[in-house]
């Protein structure tokens, strides 16, 4: 891990409870609960879809006792499963869903990706949902919304970190992406990849104070699996999605002898479709790839070796089995994907390279992890004061500068809500994006400039750091999109 952390984090008794919540549920009389993996008994995620327009669901948060890999684990899940159930949505539908709070703490709900309202009970992190309480969210994705990958997750000030340390997370798919493929491979297997690690410490289950000997005793999963293995046939294309669930591990991930074909990143459809053998995702980080077969036999998923690197270097993260006796003719792949909107509502997606302007700002980020304060602009984050106002309808270009020196290894991966920004230099040297992001990683002793357009809605959020204990520790501020 990141940080090695020695104090209490919250104060709260962490006991097993139970699911209490009738059959009758909101949005839970057509759900069912899946087998466990082996070696665990937690239930595997359930995929939920919208139906007519609306996909209306319940999410319970309770804790549980359970095992992975073998070995004992108390965590805190969304309806008993390990990720929470996958929630597929198409543009223009309406989340229609129930958070009932059973454990013994506050919690609350983020839509990671979403370019929905902050306010009301839509994408509102500053809604607080009582132990026993109900919270209802209502959620409308506009039309045009952009296609891939997002999350959800708890983003209650100060408890951030542990709650989903401790396994509140689930995948948000905005479904379309695949209908901007070449039609050979608009109906391939996809596969998800929730990357997230467990502490095995005893001390931090019971009582979230977490001990020294933690480090290097985690488990790390894909959906909530250790080494789960995929099968593809030599010459079959696969749509994979690579989400980081971790709250403080970076992931960084190779397969070798075959090369990733990104099509979406952090939820956005790229302009153009670009290759590398290597994801660097750090927290909060999505990417939706397609991935050809090559050769055969069993290739594992690696952890790599770079400066961002937490797992020692080859550590499995799945395996890979390519059938080589298949006879699979290999399609060609796109290089560039065709708009994801309709034409009248393009312009907000488009390049940001010549757009105007209309003010700058500049943001510092710095850490003492001496004292646990970690900072934006020398402030730590106070929920009642605005720090930035934008106005809707503009383009503003904010400068991100890492002060920490290279040796603290204080990465910080920059995280705004609500509208994505677009990476236009690092380190004063352009940067050619291809598409929009809604997360970056500024490294120590770096500069990250990016253009971050409002549109649509108006309200109070947060931008971030997404390292959460940062977060959790002061290193947040308050933007209001106003008119």
């Amino acid at each position: 891990m990141a940080i090695a952390i020695s104090t209490v984090l919250l104060l709260s008794n962490t006991g097993t409870t139970f699911f209490l919540v009738e059959k009758q549920a909101f949005g839970l009389e057509n759900q069912t609960q899946s087998t466990p993996f082996p070696d665990m008994n937690f239930a595997k995620p359930i995929n939920v879809w919208s139906k007519n327009g609306i996909l209306k669901t319940t999410l319970v948060v309770e804790n549980k006792s359970g095992m992975i890999d073998g070995k004992p684990f108390t965590a805190m899940l969304y309806n008993g499963s390990l990720p929470g159930p996958t929630l597929h949505v198409y543009p223009g539908d309406r989340l229609e869903l129930n958070l009932i709070n059973n454990l013994n703490e506050p919690t609350n709900l983020h839509f990671h990706g979403f370019h929905v309202s902050p306010a009301n009970n839509s994408d509102n992190i500053f809604l607080d949902v009582a132990p026993g309480k109900t919270q209802h969210y209502s959620v409308l994705i506009p039309k045009d919304h952009p296609l891939g990958t997002d999350w959800y997750h708890p983003h209650f000030h100060g408890l951030t970190y542990t709650q989903v340390n401790n396994g509140l997370a689930g995948l948000i798919i905005v479904e379309g992406l695949q209908k901007l493929l070449p039609k050979p491979l608009q109906n391939i297997t996809t596969h998800n990849f929730e990357i997230k690690d467990f502490p095995y410490d005893p001390l931090f289950s019971e009582t979230h104070n977490m001990s020294n000997s933690v480090t290097g005793h985690e488990r790390l999963t894909v959906n909530g699996e250790v080494n789960p293995v995929i099968n593809i046939k030599s010459g079959e294309t696969q749509l994979w999605r690579f989400a980081n669930m971790n709250t403080e591990t970076y992931a960084s991930v190779n397969l070798t002898g075959h090369k990733f074909h990104v099509i979406a990143e952090d939820g956005y459809p790229v302009w153009k479709v670009w290759d590398n053998d290597t994801l660097l995702l750090p927290f909060g980080k999505r990417f939706d790839v397609l991935v050809t077969g090559q050769g055969n036999g069993s290739i594992p998923i690696r952890y790599v070796n770079d400066a961002y690197n937490d797992h020692p270097i080859g550590t499995i993260l799945a395996t890979v089995h390519v059938q080589g006796n298949q006879n699979v003719k290999p399609v060609s792949l796109p290089t560039t994907l065709p708009p994801f909107a309709n034409s009248s509502s393009i312009y907000k997606w488009k390049d940001l390279s010549n757009a105007t302007v209309s003010a700058h700002r500049v943001l510092t980020f710095q850490s003492d992890d001496r004292d646990w304060i970690y900072t934006i602009n020398n402030k730590t984050f106070d929920p009642n004061r605005i720090d930035e106002k934008v106005k809707l309808g503009t383009v503003e270009e904010w400068k991100l500068v890492n002060l920490d020196p290279v040796q603290s290894a204080n990465h910080h991966p920059f995280h705004i809500h609500t509208n994505d920004f677009q990476v236009m230099s690092v380190n004063g040297k352009p940067y050619d994006a291809n598409g929009r992001q809604d997360t970056v990683l500024v490294p120590t002793n770096s500069t990250v400039v990016v253009r971050i357009p409002a549109y649509d809605f108006v309200g109070k959020t947060v931008y971030h750091c997404h390292l959460l204990f940062h977060e959790d520790y002061g290193m947040m501020g308050n933007v209001e999109w106003v008119k």
